[in-house]
């Protein structure tokens, strides 16, 4: 450019002349505007749908009423065990078992874990016996827990905690292994002793592991108790819905299974919000590897 050669000042941008910007901000922001929808109307509208696809089939013959009453009687049905004290008993015994067996698996599980976990001359031989242990189905013992405990709560808990005992303490080895190298080195470096390490390092980075474990063994706990309930207890929810598929009322035998779906659910979401409050960087951890 000339020596005193003047530049011609620019206008500012005025509407449909300037750059669109727009399309890149409605771009960034999903087109309309709009977010994804929340997760309980995903699930709600999943609800919704099992029940329509649930009275069609029944009202067009495809499955005889008999075997698949239609929900509408379900529900009645539903209403009516819930309304009933005896009942709500038997849901107690159901979750204490499931309660109990939780705990004693937690309290051992995961202190043995954390050691196996942090001394590596433990850590290899123990992998191979408990990936060889935890290969045998609970439902293998059932002769042997009913000959030692009969058929009251003591059965149900020990098929539960043997259930639920390995992947609490498989998530607990594997945490502890998944430390970072390097801070464990730098808090060795600032003379930390193995208490501290383990305080400070080890059991903060293993605490999303143990939290999946748990959640993970919640949902098994409960599985297995329905399960020895069914096969031969005297207590519990599977008690009363053998009794009443025995005596021939499909109605309520659904009914009783759509109230331990309910307990599922509710343990599960029970459990995720306990791990948001308490370990809420492994859950913001999780959400970032998606």
């Amino acid at each position: 450019m000339a020596t005193g050669e003047r530049t011609r000042p620019q206008a500012p941008d005025t509407p449909g002349t300037g750059p669109d910007t727009s399309s890149g901000q409605a771009a960034g922001t999903g087109g309309r505007g709009r977010g994804p929808l929340p997760a309980w109307v995903l699930g709600g509208a999943g609800v919704v749908t099992m029940f329509v696809c649930w009275d069609l089939v029944v009202r067009l013959g495809v499955i005889s009423p008999d075997s698949v009453p239609p929900p509408a009687d379900t529900m009645v049905r539903l209403a009516e065990l819930l309304a009933d004290a005896s009942f709500l008993g038997q849901v107690l015994q159901t979750l204490l078992a499931w309660l109990v067996s939780m705990l004693l698996a937690s309290a051992v599980g995961v202190p043995l874990g954390l050691v196996l976990g942090y001394f590596a001359t433990l850590y290899r031989p123990a992998s191979a016996l408990v990936h060889a242990a935890r290969s045998i189905p609970s439902s293998a013992f059932l002769p042997i827990v009913i000959l030692l405990f009969g058929l009251g709560l003591q059965m149900k808990v020990s098929l539960s905690a043997y259930a639920v005992f390995w992947p609490i303490l498989l998530n607990a080895m594997y945490g502890v292994r998944d430390a970072e190298p390097l801070m464990l080195t730098a808090g060795r470096a600032m003379g930390w002793g193995r208490g501290r390490l383990l305080a400070r390092i080890v059991l903060p980075s293993a605490a999303p592991a143990i939290a999946t474990g748990l959640r993970v063994a919640c949902s098994t706990a409960l599985i297995v108790v329905l399960s020895a309930e069914l096969l031969g207890a005297t207590s519990g929810v599977g008690t009363v819905i053998t009794t009443y598929q025995e005596a021939q009322r499909p109605d309520y035998v659904y009914a009783g299974i759509l109230i331990i779906g309910v307990l599922g659910m509710l343990i599960y979401y029970g459990v995720n919000l306990a791990e948001r409050l308490l370990v809420p960087w492994g859950h913001a951890q999780r959400g970032a590897d998606r």
